[in-house]
Formats: C-alpha cells, structure tokens, sequence
C-alpha cells in the first residue's frame, strides 16, 4: 500500500460544515495545500445568507482578516445535507458534480444530551445524502470523487484498552445519541464503499482551540467542566484522575485532514486524528487551578460515586461529561502517524504551556468569567443561566 502523499494537478473540494467547529480551519487548510476551488455548503440561518455565515467563521480563523483571493477560490453553496442532493436543484447539483474531485464532510451535530431522534436526520441521513450525491457523481461523468468523512473517536463507545485503526463494529455499547449516530454513519460509509464509492473515514480525538491563539468557536466536551472547575461548582467529580483524553487542536486537525486527503490509496479502515500523547484528566485539572486559581476537586470514579450527592441539575450539568471524565480508551494510530510523519507532520504537544493558551482564551471569550466578578454566592442559575 502507498504511503506517499502525491500532488494531483488539479484538486476542487467540496466541504459541507463550513460554519462549524472543524470546516473553516479545513477550508483554509486546503487552500494552503494546493486545492485549486473549494465550495463550502451552508444555511442561511434567519435574515443571515450563507455567503455571511461563512465569511464571518473564516474571518474568525484568522482573526478577523479576510482571505486574500477567496472571491475566486471559495464560492458559498446554499444547501442543507439534510435534504436529498444536499437541497441543490438539479442544474447546480450536475454543475458541482463536474467540478468537485472530493467532499470533505465535517457537518453534523455534536449535542451529547440530544434525543436520537433528533440526531439521525443530521449525522446519519446527512451523511448518506452525501455518500449517494458523490457515488452518482462518479458513475455519472467517470471521474472519481473521493469522499472524506470526518467521523469521531467516540465510535469506540464504552469498549476499554486499545481501539485500532482496523475497528469498526466490537459489540461497544454507547454513551449517547451522538456517539452511536456517528457509529451508524460509519457503518454507511462501508456500505457505500462496497458500492465502489471512494470513501476514507476520519477519528479526530477532542478538538480543542487552534495551537497558535487558542482560539475556539465551540465550548464542549473538555470546555463545560473546565467551566465547573473555574468556579469551585463542584466539591467532588465522578471522574478518573488516569482518564486519558486526546486532545488536538482544531487547526492542527484541519492540516491533517487535508494532508491525508492527497493520499492516493487510503487504507481500508480509518485514519486517526489522535495525539500521540495522551493527557490525563488530573492533568488538564492542574493546570486549570494554575490558571484560574481555583480548589481541586476530589475525583471520584464513577463507578463509586454516590450520585444522591448531587442535585437533579447538578446531574443536568455534569451528568453528559461523565463518561468522557471516566475514559478507559485508548486509541492506536500507527499508519496514520506514519503517513503524517512523512508529510512532515507533528502533534504539538499538550503541555502546560498549550493548555494554558487554551484556557486563557476561555476567559478573554467570555466563555469563563474572570474570578473578580464572580459574585460571591456563585448560583448555577447565576453562571450557566436556565438549564434544560
């Protein structure tokens, strides 16, 4: 199997997500490796066009400068994966389909306390809609589009030890709706590779903010109990001191992505976007109380925690992040970091001086009130507003 990462002459993306967390970054990723046009597919949202929407998050990548070029090299596609052929009409669909040599697929919705019900139209039936799109496509001008899904680590759900690169379908159970929703769309996007779709399968570890700012434009998974930790809200956590997490930064993610999109045979099972080197929970804690000045939580694990401690919103609060705050796997990347390492790709490290640029963005955003005004009787009505 190659593991060189050649350089096509003529490369034109199709990214769908473009006003998410991941999307942006990849769209200027992909400029920077040499993809001659990318569309980037979005809502408008109220009186906001798409065209605004993805302006504005591309903007923010580069805090607030514009893309020089981008009138000619990125052209906004009002659509919604939720609706067959991505909502186009016919004409603009064909059109694309001429065009585009690869879809990377980033859209979904990533709420850990949402409803099945409420996820499978995004992350499951958004993805096939996808899948089927870029197969017609193929058959229909005889030119392959090669599709790039950006799935999760959490596909592993509850297993424990090591999840490979090869693992798909291990009998894991899951956490929640999002995590088996984007199992299911995996086990899609090998349905479609029976087809004779060309599809490569994307873990991410835990998107953090960039590596040069710590800039984010989503506070989940790591980011709401760093908010706990930040205001003393809780005395005890059920969570694992030893929980490895993989944290990576979301810019870091979108180079790697794009990096291993050049590949001209990926392998049959799934690139991860892991770091090497794992951080433990007790770790991402301490340098939080550097950072905020605030106590240490006892941790508990989960499986000893008296949950009678904790009030019915506390368990709202917290309750999402607990099986992440407990985590007993581990995940494997050797192909993968042996592809990136030829690209010359590294992970930065997660050390005390990257978490603390993410942390202090948390507080320059907003995100995390500085202690000073902090009302002296912290309320988690007073901090976090109503809860669901």
């Amino acid at each position: 199997m190659k593991t060189s990462v050649p350089r096509p002459i003529e490369r034109t993306a199709l990214v769908t997500g473009g006003t998410g967390l991941l999307g942006p970054w990849l769209v200027h990723a992909l400029l920077n490796q040499g993809y001659r046009k990318i569309f980037v597919l979005a809502r408008a949202k109220g009186k906001t066009s798409a065209e605004n929407r993805v302006s504005e998050a591309l903007k923010f990548c580069r805090n607030g400068r514009e893309i020089r070029g981008a009138d000619k090299t990125v052209q906004v596609v009002c659509g919604d994966i939720c609706e067959p052929n991505l909502g186009l009409s016919l004409q603009l669909r064909n059109d694309l389909l001429r065009q585009i040599t690869d879809i990377f697929h980033t859209a979904a919705r990533t709420d850990l306390n949402a409803p099945l019900n409420a996820l499978r139209l995004p992350n499951v039936v958004g993805a096939e809609n996808v899948f089927r799109l870029a197969l017609h496509g193929s058959q229909l001008n005889g030119h392959t589009i090669r599709v790039h899904h950006v799935s999760s680590v959490t596909v592993a759900g509850n297993l424990q030890g090591w999840f490979s690169e090869s693992q798909f379908s291990c009998s894991q159970r899951f956490h929640n709706a999002y995590e088996q929703t984007k199992f299911e769309a995996e086990q899609l996007a090998l349905e479609y590779r029976n087809k004779g779709l060309n599809v490569a399968i994307y873990r991410p570890g835990i998107i953090t903010g960039d590596s040069v700012r710590g800039t984010t434009s989503g506070f989940k998974v790591i980011y709401q109990p760093l908010r706990f930790l930040a205001h003393n809200l809780f005395n005890e956590w059920p969570a694992r001191e030893d929980a490895p997490l993989s944290l990576v930064p979301v810019d870091k993610v979108a180079e790697a992505l794009c990096l291993l999109s050049w590949v001209e045979y990926p392998l049959r099972g799934a690139w991860h976007l892991v770091n090497p080197e794992d951080t433990t929970l007790g770790k991402l804690i301490d340098v939080g109380i550097q950072v905020f000045g605030c106590h240490r939580p006892a941790l508990i694990p989960a499986e000893h925690f008296n949950k009678s401690r904790f009030s019915l919103t506390q368990w709202r609060l917290i309750g999402p992040f607990v099986p992440y705050l407990n985590y007993r796997v581990r995940f494997s990347s050797s192909y993968t970091k042996e592809v990136l390492n030829k690209a010359g790709f590294k992970w930065p490290k997660m050390d005390s001086g990257m978490l603390g640029k993410l942390y202090r963005y948390c507080g320059n955003s907003g995100f995390i009130r500085p202690r000073s005004i902090v009302p002296a009787r912290k309320t988690f009505s007073s901090i976090f507003g109503r809860t669901r």
